[in-house]
């Protein structure tokens, strides 16, 4: 898989395949030809490293996997279509401010670049933070949050449900864990590179089947793939993420870590502000691919297994 990022000019030609069921119905839409659209389709599954469109005599049907791509094109179409509404310009300019947690920065700072080249008078701003922050007050326009609110004027977008898993490097598996599979009485002698908060949930799961050694703690995200990737321990990582370091080598567990879910929450009035809910259409984009990425994982790890669930 090669993880690239889409480009827009693919994302288009998928949505309007998605439209109008055809590859030739599609290139009449947007004025290209049928060998164009279908040269559009194959950069888009290269780069996503997944099959998106089956032809067959009765048209072109589009796999599961590429719906989330179909949604983020519409989120583009949409936020552009809202720019030319707004008018020009002035209607995208000022700051959006977001907050979420350490390990879904990029993710924020993929969304403002992509956002941003379209609207260069947009200035973002991602604080890392793990409280929530009063977005009734306005403290942040946008927040990235695991559960849903419970205030009346705040709205909610479920994004996505992440899985986790535990990751070490080559030398570390290679010493430590030859086998690649974690047992039930495994835990307390593995090293562990974890979140400085001993209350977060994939931490405490691993306190909770005796990991007692974690030689490294940090509340950077980066610091901690650096450190595992130096052979402190065993990091955890989501499995979407994971697919981007690939010198970080999977380990099976006899029980899957928690899944966490992700809402984005604004307050009602900000999605009449059209660079809050253009930033928010790019964040959501950009989680959605994220989303494809684990999937894939998720399938790769399941063909590795057999019946019998342990390691090849």
């Amino acid at each position: 898989m090669q993880n690239k990022l889409p480009a827009w000019d693919d994302l288009r030609v998928l949505l309007a395949v998605h439209r109008h069921g055809t590859l030739l119905a599609a290139g009449q839409a947007l004025g290209l030809s049928t060998s164009t659209v279908a040269r559009r389709i194959g950069a888009l599954e290269r780069d996503m490293g997944v099959a998106l469109v089956h032809r067959t005599t009765q048209g072109s049907r589009l796999e599961a996997e590429a719906l989330a791509l179909v949604a983020l094109a519409q989120g583009f179409e949409q936020s552009l279509a809202a720019h030319r509404r707004g008018g020009g310009q002035r209607t995208f300019s000022g700051v959006v401010r977001i907050s979420l947690s350490d390990g879904l920065m990029a993710g924020a700072a993929e969304a403002a670049n992509r956002f941003c080249r379209q609207h260069p008078e947009t200035f973002v701003e991602a604080v890392s933070e793990l409280r929530f922050v009063d977005l009734v007050a306005r403290e942040a326009d946008l927040g990235i949050r695991n559960r849903r609110s419970s205030s009346p004027v705040l709205i909610d977008k479920h994004l996505g449900t992440i899985e986790s898993g535990l990751y070490g490097s080559e030398d570390y598996v290679a010493r430590r864990v030859p086998s690649r599979v974690l047992a039930v009485g495994d835990y307390a002698v593995q090293d562990f590179v974890v979140d400085d908060a001993a209350d977060r949930v994939p931490t405490k799961w691993l306190v909770d089947r005796g990991a007692r050694r974690f030689p490294f703690r940090s509340n950077a995200f980066e610091a901690r793939l650096l450190a595992a990737k130096g052979g402190r321990g065993l990091v955890l990582c989501a499995v979407g993420e994971a697919t981007r370091h690939p010198e970080l080598v999977p380990i099976d567990l006899e029980a899957p870590l928690p899944s966490i879910p992700f809402f984005l929450t604004m307050h009602k009035d900000m999605r009449k502000v059209p660079r809050v809910k253009g930033f928010a259409a790019a964040f959501e984009a950009v989680f959605a691919e994220h989303m494809l990425l684990q999937a894939a994982a998720l399938a790769a790890r399941a063909a590795r297994r057999p019946a019998g669930g342990q390691r090849r």
